[in-house]
């Protein structure tokens, strides 16, 4: 998990119900046979780990909220950090294990008196092979700022007709601050009118297709930069500059801005 300072992640502290208090143990080593984890992997959850926790598990019948095809529980997982960052493979190796959607809430201290936490999700789609096995697509992680709980008011879960609408919109939560997503097609409800044209909502899977796509323009941004500045060849130059500018034109219109 990335530790450098970001504004435009969404300060977040949820209150999950007692219903659907788990808080079950979960062994390294049965996380390490699932998830097929290797020396290196292993070594990550020594070094970054310290405890993996099946917190809650928000169900039909733990908060009374109907499951559907695509989700039938969601599960809360805590993760108590012993370093002050947490690695992505490990998120990916315990999603990997789990067949279900995941919501990561990881803590880590701050001093031998306070903690902090932080959120992170990825969008967990079902999805079945031709042989009828279930297999699992997941988009790049949201993340939240870490926090001090006792700076944030801990907020009840968002009110949901579903397990898989509850899904949604606490991933829509962990979006980045100010994101639009790429411009929409602006239409005005009738010839006749002159009232503003009204812009339709984008999806989730759209803002997170977005946001990969944003990802990828800022590799390649900075890749054609560095290939800018290293060019002495005029020409060759001026014609990456030109490359830059489109990719920067690009990622604006990814912003919605």
């Amino acid at each position: 998990m990335d530790d450098a300072p970001k504004q435009n992640q969404p300060r977040i502290h949820w209150k999950f119900p007692e219903t659907a208090k788990f808080g079950r143990v979960i062994p390294k080593e049965k996380l390490y046979s699932q998830a097929g984890a290797n020396a290196e992997l292993k070594q990550l959850f020594v070094e970054q780990v310290a405890q993996i926790k099946w917190a809650f598990k928000l169900a039909e019948s733990t908060i009374n909220l109907a499951k559907t095809e695509q989700v039938h529980e969601l599960e809360v997982i805590h993760i108590k950090l012993k370093a002050q960052t947490l690695d992505e493979k490990i998120l990916t190796a315990i999603d990997k294990a789990i067949p279900h959607p995941t919501l990561f809430m990881l803590t880590r201290e701050v001093n031998t008196t306070e903690h902090e936490i932080a959120y992170q999700a990825a969008h967990k789609l079902r999805t079945l092979t031709q042989s009828n096995k279930e297999k699992w697509q997941q988009s790049a992680y949201l993340k939240s700022q870490w926090l001090v709980p006792s700076s944030l008011h801990a907020a009840p879960l968002p009110a949901a007709t579903s397990l898989e609408n509850l899904y949604s919109q606490l991933l829509e939560a962990l979006i980045p601050l100010g994101f639009q997503g790429a411009k929409n097609l602006q239409e005005p409800k009738s010839v006749y009118e002159h009232s503003k044209p009204q812009q339709k909502k984008r999806s989730l899977e759209d803002k997170l297709a977005d946001l990969a796509a944003i990802e990828k323009l800022n590799i390649q941004i900075e890749q054609t930069k560095a290939k800018r500045d290293k060019e002495k060849q005029f020409n060759r130059k001026r014609e990456l500059n030109d490359q830059f500018k489109t990719l920067k034109k690009q990622l604006a219109a990814l912003h919605g801005s």
